[in-house]
């Protein structure tokens, strides 16, 4: 894989994005990636081209261990100022992949960025995968570098499985630890605009393996998503733990609040085999276990991959409120409650 090469982005050309919905990324743009080798219609399971080394420089360059150019470096992601240049990271990695990167900006400071693949043939039909790109005021490591960094791998390979029948959405929300922010102005927009949503898939912390068992956690799975995470585990031979919780508190509960199927991914939150370091200035770089992050992200891409194949879901799907699973509370927080 060859490097990549992140020039600076002048606010200037970023914000010149504002408010424009820029054309999705065509099957014949993902073909000219740099970043992606071509296309081998062979490829059943593209989780194995999740790339570690990637990842970690990606998640690096997130909590402000390497320069994403000559003169910037992200010293957190809370202040506007550590928000915009996270913004700007985003943009530049997206469009060395060929994204035509759209700046959602809801409010004042407030923007989401989204980047979309188109199908293989034509569709109306979507897939979300989202999640936070904001922390308190510090790196935010674990919450939620680990999370956004999954998103980016997941914009990396999936271009490379051909045949896809279903569009893709890559969605980085802005002020989720304002209480979920700039996820439901997204969720609301895309609702009132008819878009059509089959599922929506969100990352929140999934960076601690306490107890190196390798559990990923499901939060809220709406319709057939337990039953297919389920399904997709054991046909890819990922066979990792997965956990069912009712735990909300996080940008899937603005898409199903608005109608859509959703859930979200972490590490084992809800039974406490989560980070110490959870909105402290100790959420740093050298706490994430990347091998789990890679785990849970290849878990991610397989279940989105197969939907976009529009592989059929398993036979007998129960559908069990969520309520008959255990939860536990996540705190919002100001940007301020956290300092350096």
């Amino acid at each position: 894989m060859k490097r990549i090469l992140l020039s600076a982005c002048s606010l200037m050309l970023i914000s010149s994005c504002v408010g424009t919905p820029s054309p999705p990324l065509s099957a014949t743009q993902s073909q000219k990636n740099p970043l992606v080798r071509a296309q081998n219609s062979s490829l059943k399971q593209v989780e194995q081209l999740v790339s570690l080394q990637r990842m970690e420089k990606n998640m690096a360059t997130l909590t402000g261990e390497t320069k994403f150019s000559a003169l910037s470096r992200i010293p957190e992601r809370g202040t506007r100022n550590g928000r915009e240049l996270t913004r700007q990271f985003l943009t530049q990695y997206l469009e060395s992949l060929d994204y035509k990167v759209e700046r959602h900006e809801y409010r004042r400071y407030g923007a989401n960025i989204i980047a979309r693949l188109t199908a293989s043939e034509p569709t109306d039909e979507w897939i979300i995968i989202g999640a936070h790109m904001d922390s308190v005021r510090n790196a935010g490591a674990d919450d939620n570098g680990s999370g956004s960094t999954a998103v980016l791998e997941a914009a990396t390979i999936l271009p490379q499985l051909s045949g896809r029948k279903v569009n893709i959405m890559f969605a980085w929300f802005d002020e989720e630890e304002l209480g979920l922010i700039g996820s439901r102005y997204l969720a609301r927009r895309l609702k009132n605009e008819g878009l059509k949503i089959s599922s929506v898939h969100t990352i929140d912390m999934m960076g601690w393996d306490g107890d190196k068992d390798k559990t990923v956690e499901l939060a809220r799975p709406d319709g057939i998503l337990w039953d297919y995470y389920n399904m997709v585990n054991k046909t890819h031979k990922l066979n990792l733990p997965l956990d069912r919780t009712n735990t909300g508190q996080s940008d899937h509960v603005a898409f199903h609040n608005e109608g859509f199927h959703s859930l979200n991914l972490s590490e084992e939150y809800t039974s406490h085999d989560s980070t110490p370091h959870y909105h402290r200035s100790t959420d740093t770089y050298n706490t994430i276990n990347f091998d789990f992050l890679v785990t849970g992200t290849q878990l991610l891409v397989a279940v989105v991959g197969d939907l976009s194949l529009k592989v059929p879901p398993p036979i007998n799907v129960q559908m069990i409120p969520h309520n008959q699973f255990p939860s536990r509370e996540r705190h919002f927080h100001n940007y301020e409650d956290i300092s350096l």
